[in-house]
């Protein structure tokens, strides 16, 4: 289980959630997308699923098979969609054999502490900006003291060096370039299969 974590909203989480769970399907995987934040759960719309079936359900006992949807974009990832459920209530839930990706909501509140908690390792996604990078460190900081790894940081919306942000942060940052289509960008794609060689092999 992955953790999409960052401080700041908008940098783009449920994106890289998104197209990393598409870089594990190049890998002939089928990956689940979680959406864990209550505040903003627009994972599903990112994906075209309905969002009618979501983490509340599961969290009630609906079994898993009739929460999730299949993903229109990209194609070959389930989707479970957010709503109002604590993440606690339901990450217990989810499959251990198919890499599983957790989009947190932002900043350093419960919700997003129980999912990094639940989690094998941590993503953190920040923009170049320096607000971004500070909220970031937040992120990887909090990861870290709930035992949690940082695998690996994306930095959104550059192709520039990212060798400082490596650094402060102190996992492997892989810059992803600025696309108005992220989820149909070659070049966005090919960051994104540099990110999962950098996190290594899943379930």
């Amino acid at each position: 289980m992955l953790a999409i974590a960052g401080g700041k909203g908008g940098v783009g989480k449920t994106t890289t959630a998104l197209a990393l769970a598409d870089a594990y399907v190049r890998q002939r995987r089928r990956p689940l997308v979680a959406d864990a934040d209550r505040g903003m759960p627009n994972c599903h719309l990112c994906a075209g699923t309905s969002g009618e079936r979501g983490v509340a359900a599961l969290a009630s006992g609906t079994p898993l098979d009739a929460c999730v949807e299949p993903a229109r974009v990209p194609p070959g990832t389930d989707v479970l969609a957010g709503g109002d459920a604590a993440p606690e209530s339901y990450l217990d839930d989810l499959p251990t054999d198919r890499p599983v990706l957790v989009d947190t909501a932002a900043g350093a509140g419960a919700d997003v502490g129980a999912a990094l908690a639940a989690a094998d390792s941590a993503v953190v996604v920040v923009t170049a900006d320096r607000d971004a990078v500070r909220d970031g460190l937040k992120s990887a900081a909090l990861a870290r003291a709930l035992g949690t790894p940082v695998a690996a940081c994306v930095v959104v919306a550059t192709t520039g060096d990212v060798t400082g942000i490596e650094r402060v942060v102190e996992a492997p940052a892989v810059p992803v370039p600025a696309s108005a289509t992220p989820l149909a960008d070659a070049a966005v794609e090919a960051a994104y299969d540099r990110v999962a060689g950098v996190i290594g092999p899943n379930p």
